[in-house]
């Protein structure tokens, strides 16, 4: 019996100290201070816009003036935030044109699959576990299909050709959710995609598991220098087979051990299909039921929007809370839709978003007394 439990530990913690199968996570997965975003207050204000804009600036430290410090109002993780940084001085990233980026559209990269050789569950196994093929260049690549139809391009989407195969590589998956972890699916991206041949995995592989610096120490003096920076990888010349396609990602499916990206599909966007936009509430503190620790418990939490042409898409629709009191219901009518944004026409006037919960406010106490106040009159 002692025996038994002795390999049961010795089995869990050589389980536990070594990586799981199948996953490449960053090696910083601790939570790193964070940081406010001005977006949080005012949906599409960027720290650009603020820094070149005096007069946005003045007003924000007039009306936000915490904006700066307050770490509450929007939290991004570390590894986010060393992406933007990484993105900023990598001489591979894919560059969108200025009318796609002003609509808040972020690029994305995938590659064709082969027919014959890339289909099936063993060969999807297979790109997303490289380690059994016991490549030394593996990296896993997530399996999916662009589909669907868009009325600008002429694509049908019941004509067989309008579905291509895909493979995106899971960094670029996982970089996304790092960032927009809740509202992944509700995003629109430029999708970019190369030929099967043109996977360069050394070049994805290197953004793996990589120290942002180097040491050097000398025995003689047994002192440390840093070492400077390798350059990046070159890559040879490629020509994307389809550039910029509009995108929303679909039927995303995690792994339920490793909570890696399983399999993930594309949607193809244009302005006349609407789009699922998360809701996200405002002014909780004016609310007399939040402020004595009142909720509010959601009962959609996304609703269909029209965006039109050339205009910002944003991250979400704002929910007003302010006078919610407790039982009170929550229709569409409190939500702040912005400029060039309206709901689907099939979206009545009473969505139900949700209802308040929780400690009473100040309003319904006096509500009640005054109720039976006059309950005892009546008497």
């Amino acid at each position: 019996m002692n025996q038994m439990l002795r390999s049961a530990t010795r089995a869990a913690v050589s389980s536990a100290s070594r990586p799981r199968r199948g996953t490449l996570r960053h090696s910083s997965t601790k939570t790193a201070p964070l940081y406010a975003s001005p977006s949080t207050f005012v949906s599409g204000v960027t720290p650009d816009q603020i820094a070149h804009n005096p007069a946005l600036a003045e007003w924000y430290a007039s009306n936000f003036a915490s904006w700066q410090s307050d770490p509450d109002s929007f939290a991004v993780p570390q590894r986010a935030a060393e992406t933007v940084h990484e993105e900023e001085h990598d001489p591979h990233a894919i560059v969108l044109p200025p009318e796609l980026a002003a609509r808040n559209i972020r690029p994305l990269v995938a590659y064709a699959r082969l027919p014959g050789k890339e289909q099936g569950s063993r060969n999807c196994r297979r790109m997303r576990n490289p380690r059994q093929t016991h490549s030394p260049t593996y990296f896993p690549l997530v399996p999916g299909i662009l589909h669907g139809s868009d009325p600008t391009q002429s694509i049908l989407g019941i004509d067989p050709s309008s579905k291509l195969l895909v493979k995106t590589p899971w960094f670029e998956i996982q970089r996304e959710l790092d960032r927009y972890h809740h509202s992944f699916e509700s995003r629109v991206y430029a999708l970019t995609i190369f030929a099967s041949q043109d996977c360069h995995v050394s070049y994805h592989k290197s953004k793996q598991n990589t120290p942002s610096s180097q040491f050097q120490v000398c025995q003689s003096t047994m002192t440390i220098t840093e070492l400077p920076p390798s350059p990046p990888p070159s890559l040879s010349p490629r020509t994307p087979l389809l550039q910029n396609i509009l995108v929303i990602p679909t039927d995303l499916q995690m792994h339920p051990v490793d909570h890696s990206a399983f399999c993930l599909n594309y949607h193809r966007y244009h302005p006349q299909k609407p789009i699922k936009l998360p809701i996200r509430s405002i002014n909780e503190e004016e609310s007399p039921a939040m402020k004595r620790g009142g909720f509010l418990a959601y009962a959609n939490r996304t609703i269909e929007c029209f965006i039109e042409e050339d205009v910002s898409i944003p991250e979400y629709v704002a929910l007003e809370c302010s006078g919610l009191r407790q039982k009170d219901v929550v229709r569409r009518d409190r939500l702040v839709l912005p400029k060039g944004v309206r709901v689907c026409p099939w979206v009545g006037q009473d969505y139900l978003v949700g209802s308040v919960f929780g400690a009473k406010g100040a309003g319904a106490a006096e509500k009640e007394g005054g109720d039976e106040k006059e309950k005892k009159k009546k008497k």
